[in-house]
C-alpha cells in the first residue's frame, strides 16, 4: 500500500480526534452496509404471516423487547465496521476477506442470536413478554449457547482484526496518537466480548440444567464490563495525558508567579 499523501490527509474532515480517510464510501462498505440492511430485515420478517387482526398484532408486539436487544447487537457489529471504514477507509486485500468473512458470519449467525435472545426473554419475563418457541431439550438449549458463543468469538475476532490490520498500515495511513490509541482501545472492547462468549460457552457445557439460565445471564455483564474495560483503557488517551500535561505547566507557572520578585529584594 502506498502512503497517503500529505495533499489528501489535509483534505480529510477530522472528527472525535480521527481524521476520515474513508469519508467516501468505498464498494467493500457499500457491500457490507447492504448485507447489514438485510440482517436486519431477517429479524424483521421472521413471522409466519402478516397480522390480520388487532389481537394478533398485540401478540406480535410482545417479540418487539427481543427484535430490539438483537437488533442492537447486530447494529454494534455493523457501527464498528463502519467506524472502522470511515476512520481508515482500507481496501487491501486482506480487508476484503476480512469484511466477507464479517457478512457471512452475521447473515449465518442472525436468527440463533434471536432465537437466544428470545428464550432469554421469555423465560426472564415468565411467558409475559416474548413468543411461544418450539419445545427444545436441555441438550438442545446447551447446544444452541455453545453455537451463538462460537459466533460471537469469531464475530468479535473478525473486527480486532480488522483495526489490527489498521495498526499494520499505520505508517503508510499517517495514524496520529490518538488514532493508535483508538484502535487498540476497540481491540480491548470486543476482547471483553471474546472471553464473555467463552465463558458462555464453558458455563453451557458444565453446569447443569437447571442452572444452565446462567449461559444467557452471562451476557448482560457486557453493559458493566465493556464501559469498564474502556474506561480503564481512558488513562491511555493521549489528549488526557497532554491535558494533564498541560494542567500542570500551568500550576507550576501559577505556583511561580507568587514568589518574590529578586529584585525586589535588593
Amino acid at each position: 500500500m502506498e502512503p497517503l499523501s500529505r495533499e489528501f490527509l489535509a483534505g480529510c474532515r477530522e472528527e472525535s480526534g480521527r481524521l476520515l480517510r474513508g469519508e467516501n464510501m468505498t464498494r467493500i462498505e457499500t457491500f457490507v452496509d447492504a448485507a447489514f440492511a438485510f440482517a436486519f430485515t431477517m429479524l424483521v420478517i421472521s413471522i409466519d404471516e402478516i397480522p390480520r387482526s388487532p389481537q394478533e398484532l398485540l401478540a406480535l408486539s410482545r417479540d418487539i423487547p427481543a427484535f430490539v436487544i438483537s437488533a442492537t447487537i447486530i447494529g454494534s457489529v455493523w457501527l464498528s465496521h463502519a467506524t472502522w471504514s470511515r476512520t481508515f477507509g482500507l481496501q487491501d486485500r486482506l480487508t476484503v476477506y476480512l469484511s466477507l468473512a464479517l457478512v457471512m458470519l452475521m447473515l449465518i449467525f442472525v436468527y440463533p442470536i434471536k432465537l437466544v435472545i428470545q428464550a432469554s426473554v421469555l423465560y426472564l419475563s415468565d411467558g409475559r413478554l416474548g413468543v411461544e418457541l418450539p419445545d427444545m431439550t436441555w441438550e438442545g438449549v446447551s447446544n444452541l449457547f455453545v453455537f451463538v458463543g462460537v459466533g460471537l468469538i469469531a464475530l468479535s475476532l473478525l473486527i480486532i482484526a480488522l483495526y489490527q490490520n489498521a495498526l499494520r498500515h499505520r505508517r503508510q495511513l499517517s495514524l496520529n496518537e490518538f488514532e493508535l490509541y483508538f484502535c487498540r482501545r476497540i481491540c480491548l472492547a470486543w476482547l471483553v466480548v471474546l472471553i464473555t462468549g467463552s465463558v458462555s460457552i464453558a458455563l453451557s457445557l458444565a453446569l447443569a440444567e437447571e442452572a444452565l439460565v446462567w449461559a444467557a445471564y452471562v451476557y448482560f455483564t457486557l453493559f458493566l464490563t465493556v464501559p469498564a474495560a474502556e474506561r480503564y483503557y481512558s488513562c491511555y488517551d493521549p489528549r488526557r495525558r497532554s491535558s494533564l500535561a498541560g494542567d500542570g505547566e500551568t500550576s507550576r507557572g501559577i505556583a511561580g508567579s507568587d514568589d518574590p520578585d529578586p529584585d525586589s529584594l535588593s
